[in-house]
């Protein structure tokens, strides 16, 4: 019980998945969700981040995603999509506005949220 609550006041709705752990489900975060580990199953947050060592296999849903590891089957994204450069994306990508950096990669099926393109 020592030290149960010491950071748990700041961080009410956010999941954290360390490296090395392995979750399988459906998870719904009300916040922020940091992945540096790897999740199987359905990710719905609404900020993203998936960190170097982080990987998601099945459905990620968020309004800001920031990827630097690695994302594969499908991604919705409704308001900014930020692939950086250690980051790689496949499958169904969905996203209103999208950013890659030099060294990011993308593969799969890209779609732009809503019917408006600039």
């Amino acid at each position: 019980m020592r030290g149960s609550s010491v950071a748990e006041s700041n961080q009410q709705g956010c999941l954290f998945v360390g490296e090395g752990v392995v979750l399988k489900g459906n998870f719904e975060v009300p916040d922020i969700a940091s992945i540096s580990g790897t999740i199987e199953g359905e990710l719905t947050a609404k900020q993203v981040i998936v960190e170097s060592t982080g990987t998601i296999r099945g459905k990620v849903t968020g309004e800001m995603v920031d990827i630097r590891g690695e994302v594969v089957e499908y991604l919705a994204s409704t308001q900014s999509l930020i692939i950086r450069s250690t980051g790689k994306v496949s499958g169904a990508i969905h996203y209103s506005e999208i950013e890659i950096e030099k060294g990011g990669h993308i593969y799969g099926d890209l779609h732009i949220a809503g019917s408006s393109r600039s």
